[in-house]
C-alpha cells in the first residue's frame, strides 16, 4: 500500500545519508502510469467521449483520445489540467495525476492555481466560468496551447 505524502516527508526528515539508498529504493520516484485516466474512467463509469465534451474544445478531440489512450505520455500541466477538470475530478486525484505527468501540484501562493483549485474543490467543472475567472483577474486562462 502507498504511504501518504505527508508520513513519505516524516521518514524523510529522519533518513541519514547512509539510509537514503534505501529511502529511495522504497519510496522513489515510480513508473508513469499511463492508464491513470483510464483506471478513473472504469471506476466512474466514463466515456471517452464525455471528457472530450468536456473539454469544450479546448484540446483537439484526437489528442485527448491520444492522452488518455496513454499513447502521448507528456502533455503539459494546463492539458492535464484540463482533462482532470473535464472529468470531474476531485482535489486530491488532481495532484496524484499532475504529479504523475511530472506536473507540479497546484500552489496555494500562486493565484492562477488558487482559483483553479477552488473551482475543484466547490466541484465546479465548467472550464468556460473558470477561464472567464482567469481572465478577470488578467491571468493566463486554460488552453490546449500550452
Amino acid at each position: 500500500m502507498e504511504k501518504p505524502t505527508t508520513e513519505l516527508l516524516n521518514i524523510l526528515n529522519h533518513t541519514g545519508t547512509g539510509e537514503m539508498d534505501d529511502f529511495i529504493e522504497n519510496y522513489g520516484k515510480t513508473d508513469m502510469n499511463h492508464a491513470i485516466f483510464s483506471e478513473y474512467m472504469a471506476q466512474q463509469n466514463m466515456t471517452a467521449s464525455a471528457i472530450v465534451k468536456g473539454c469544450r474544445g479546448l484540446i483537439s478531440k484526437s489528442y485527448v483520445y491520444d492522452i488518455l489512450g496513454g499513447v502521448k505520455t507528456n502533455p503539459s500541466r494546463d492539458i492535464v489540467l484540463i482533462l482532470c477538470i473535464a472529468a470531474g475530478m476531485d482535489r486530491k486525484l488532481v495532484r496524484r495525476v499532475l504529479e504523475n505527468y511530472g506536473h507540479r501540484d497546484l500552489y496555494v501562493k500562486d493565484t492562477r492555481d488558487i482559483i483553479i483549485a477552488t473551482y475543484i474543490n466547490n466541484q465546479i467543472y465548467d472550464l468556460d466560468r473558470l477561464n472567464d475567472e482567469l481572465f478577470r483577474y488578467g491571468l493566463a486562462t486554460l488552453n490546449g496551447q500550452s
